[in-house]
């Protein structure tokens, strides 16, 4: 079995109440960073923080990721609502090469880049693994 060096979290996601909205007309002042393996998307207006660690990724987005207008953002929510769900599902199980559970909720509007971001990483993690998580 085909062992994962990931580190997935969604760190920092000690929300304050007033940041847990639901508006999608917070305007999106995410960025991404990329480098060496780590692709880190900060907001210090929403206080988030995601980091993902895996040294396939960082290639793979870059060459198959879609165009930022290609999708909606309730599309994207919609999507990573579903696949985390069952991504925790699996996360920690016996012969499971999901380790790590996501902390993800889909009341907090992240924003566009980290949905966007987070559907591109849970799209690669299941074609590099073969698996499907719908």
């Amino acid at each position: 079995m085909k062992t994962v060096n990931l580190f997935l979290g969604i760190m920092g996601l000690s929300f304050m109440s007033c940041v847990a909205q639901t508006k999608n007309d917070t305007v999106d002042k995410g960025t991404t960073k990329i480098e060496n393996g780590k692709v880190t998307l900060s907001n210090p207006d929403l206080e988030y923080e995601v980091i993902i660690m895996d040294n396939g990724f960082e290639r793979w987005f870059s060459t198959n990721k879609k165009p930022k207008d290609h999708y909606s953002i309730t599309f994207l929510e919609n999507k990573n609502r579903r696949w985390v769900q069952e991504w925790n599902a699996r996360a920690g199980r016996m012969n499971s090469i999901i380790e790590y559970r996501i902390d993800y909720n889909s009341q907090t509007h992240y924003g566009y880049e980290v949905n966007y971001t987070l559907y591109h990483y849970l799209l690669y993690f299941q074609q590099v693994n073969n698996l499907r998580l719908d």
